[in-house]
């Protein structure tokens, strides 16, 4: 194995493991919302909402860590995880993007999460150079 597919497996271990985190955390948010007093009308709803969101956020994280760890093997997946992180930076920058016009919380970990997923971009297209895949 090449180091540009040692990358991208690393890259795609990365994701998945911020993928069961946040999936972990949702559970949390979810599961947890009831319990505690937010002071604010229809908070335990809006809680829920999040953990959902955060949920599903999660899972596409771990389903893209899963293609990259994969595509590290199998240079036919290559072309989609480098699609799959092309979309999660996309996704993450737009996040963060309303998140700091809104001022309503921390931009980093979405810059953080597109700064792994424009690493993971790098290693992949550099692992297609390496085998010709265009």
């Amino acid at each position: 194995m090449s180091k540009n597919c040692r990358g991208v497996q690393g890259i795609g271990f990365c994701l998945l493991l911020f993928g069961i985190i946040a999936m972990a955390t949702a559970a949390i948010m979810f599961f947890g919302a009831p319990s505690i007093d937010l002071g604010i009308e229809d908070g335990t709803e809006i809680a829920q909402m999040y953990g959902i969101i955060l949920g599903i956020i999660g899972l596409s994280q771990f389903i893209f860590g899963i293609f990259g760890i994969r595509a590290a093997k199998h240079a036919n997946l290559l072309k989609i995880f480098s699609w799959m992180c092309a979309a999660d930076i996309a996704l993450n920058l737009f996040s963060a993007g309303e998140t700091a016009l809104r001022h309503s919380g921390n931009v980093w970990p979405n810059l953080i999460f597109a700064a792994v997923a424009f690493s993971g971009l790098l290693f992949t297209a550099r692992a297609m150079n390496e085998q010709g895949i265009q």
